[in-house]
């Protein structure tokens, strides 16, 4: 899952961690943190990408 992006992977992950520590707004943090997820979940379903 997503090894071709490892770095986009982790940054990724440091905005989520980011947005989960959000108090303020929390509307706003909650939308990001479901685009985050259908974006990671979108992005595992592709194929890996193949090197000629």
């Amino acid at each position: 899952m997503l090894n071709c992006e490892p770095d986009a992977l982790a940054r990724l992950r440091q905005v989520a961690q980011a947005l989960h520590a959000q108090r303020e707004d929390r509307h706003r943090a909650d939308a990001l943190l479901a685009l985050i997820g259908n974006l990671v979940e979108d992005y595992a379903d592709r194929p890996p990408k193949q090197n000629p």
